[in-house]
């Protein structure tokens, strides 16, 4: 009798098993087979605009389209009929997986007829590559019409997806910021490179005017596609795990990293350290238009999310704020090893090198910026809880382990090669100076993270030892019912004590964060009056249903 009971869970487990593995299996097919209908709709339709003339002699395209559509396309629809079925009553793993075949489809369809259309529009101002404008349009419409299936049956009610339903516009959102983030830098740089160094006429094809409204379209519409995701398809709204994570990275991480180093270039420009003028004015034309083009794209993006961020909760807050300290850390020890670096190769040769001032100039940058960045975000001289930088000093401690093993390795070696191998050129300080300026900033900063890990122990042990036993408050049980995207509600109960939260996700859409706000201190001023437990129905509209447990 036991070993029957035993084998049910088993076989359901297993069974389970089989059929993901199955789903995962057709999903992979299809998005292969979606990928071949996208080219070869292109192929033809770049075909039917040049009147089916091949583009050179002895050309096979027309057979490669022929075969690519005529194969995938009823491959496709019959594929895509034995998978729907179990998409509209799909498991939680296998609705999983429909999301991500949906959401790589939808990414890399929209990647290229947004990239077609913008470059034949660039090249109808400036032809500046061989390709026909029937080529680039035959793309823009082929892979135009496989995007525009994958969005109706994303936003279908019948087979959109349950699970991570954010996915594919987070995606789609994240791609169209970082084409902007790169065409409006090349826009501002070339801006910014007339009016350093402008030209006798502005008008004719051989100045900068027609690559300038070529950076100017490619900008603008990555900028529109950017909206459209944002406001019409409702990112700037959704509060998942996911979703966080991409606007943590792609609209906080990245362009704080791009500002915080086009800073450093352009203050180590400023550096009154003597150089010659004709370099100094050399570097300038040559370097600062694409550092000031970072430097204000990279701030604007920076702000406008840091000025969002509010509304995505603690968790995404703490996050970028570490995400941000740790970026601004690494920036200012890069700095303190190159000054260290430099101020050892003054000691071997004389200073005003070629090789040192240029090192020591970037170093005094980086190092600046770095340090003045790290204070604000960091705030090493106002009180933090210990318990939210912990994942932070070991993420440190980690990386600093491994750039001082390389610097140790490096050293050694530097050391052997000039004992063992004697070549009469070169000494060994000049050898080794540069990782040597590394391990020191590595330990530098280390032994800074280090005393400020024992003081956050001490502070944990104590806090510890100063809590009421838990047999003082039996932990009530609190059961939240409620759609996906009710993270700020399940932050903040999060936060009670002596409760145990379970979440059960419905279907719907997430309820507006006022009435999130409204109804979790409804919810904690509910629980605080419980013996036992209570259970707690939300629906999309933020209207809750309350439920004693026994």
């Amino acid at each position: 009798m036991s070993n029957s009971t035993s084998r049910r869970p088993n076989q359901a487990v297993a069974g389970q098993t089989v059929t993901s593995l199955r789903q995962l299996i057709l999903h992979g097919l299809l998005f292969i087979l979606l990928m071949i209908l996208g080219s070869g709709l292109s192929i033809l339709f770049s075909m039917l605009l040049r009147g089916f003339v091949p583009a050179y002699s002895g050309s096979t395209e027309l057979a490669v389209g022929m075969s690519f559509t005529l194969i995938a396309g009823p491959l496709t629809w019959l594929l895509w009929r034995t998978v729907r079925k179990n998409v509209v009553q799909a498991s939680a793993v296998d609705s999983a997986i429909w999301s991500l075949q949906a959401a790589a489809v939808y990414v890399v369809a929209l990647a290229m007829f947004s990239t077609s259309f913008l470059r034949l529009f660039a090249e109808l101002i400036h032809p500046s590559h061989a390709t026909g404008w029937q080529s680039l349009l035959g793309a823009g419409l082929g892979w135009g019409l496989v995007f525009v299936w994958q969005y109706r049956l994303i936003k279908s009610p019948k087979y959109a997806p349950t699970e991570l339903p954010s996915l594919a516009p987070a995606l789609g959102s994240a791609y169209a910021l970082v084409l902007g983030g790169i065409s409006a830098i090349l826009l501002v740089q070339r801006a910014v490179s007339e009016l350093i160094s402008p030209q006798e006429t502005l008008l004719g094809a051989s100045t900068d005017l027609p690559q300038l409204l070529t950076a100017a379209i490619w900008a603008i519409g990555a900028v529109i596609i950017w909206w459209w995701h944002w406001t019409v398809e409702h990112v700037r709204s959704m509060v998942d795990d996911f979703t966080d994570f991409i606007y943590v990275i792609i609209g906080i991480s990245v362009p704080a990293l791009i500002s915080l180093l086009c800073a450093a270039g352009l203050l180590s420009m400023l550096v009154p350290i003597p150089i010659s003028s004709g370099i100094w004015a050399e570097d300038f034309t040559t370097d600062s238009p694409l550092l000031i083009a970072g430097l204000l794209v990279g701030l604007l993006v920076w702000i406008y999310h840091q000025a969002k961020l509010t509304t995505r909760g603690i968790w995404a807050s703490e996050v970028s704020r570490q995400i941000v300290s740790g970026v601004a850390l690494a920036i200012g020890a890069s700095g303190l090893g190159m000054v260290i670096n430099a101020l050892l190769a003054a000691l071997s040769v004389p200073f005003s090198g070629d090789s040192s001032v240029p090192v020591l100039r970037a170093g005094i940058g980086l190092l600046v910026v770095g340090a003045l960045a790290w204070v604000l975000f960091f705030r090493p001289l106002a009180p933090a809880k210990p318990a939210s930088r912990r994942v932070y000093l070991v993420m440190f401690f980690g990386c600093s382990a491994l750039v001082a093993l390389v610097s140790l390795l490096v050293v050694g070696y530097r050391i052997f090669e000039f004992l063992l191998v004697t070549t009469g050129s070169g000494s060994l300080l000049d050898m080794i100076r540069a990782p040597f300026g590394w391990l020191v900033a590595t330990v530098v900063v280390a032994t800074y993270h280090y005393f400020l890990w024992r003081s956050d122990r001490q502070l944990l042990a104590t806090e510890t030892s100063d809590d009421p036993p838990a047999a003082a408050a039996p932990p009530r049980s609190l059961m939240i019912v409620a759609p996906h995207g009710s993270d700020y509600l399940l932050e903040g109960l999060r936060q009670l004590k002596h409760v145990q939260l379970h979440w059960v996700p419905s279907a719907g859409t997430a309820p507006a964060q006022e009435d999130l706000h409204e109804l979790l201190a409804e919810v904690s001023t509910r629980i605080s009056a419980e013996a036992s437990g209570l259970l707690v129905n939300v629906d999309s509209s933020g209207k809750a249903q309350f439920v004693s447990l026994a």
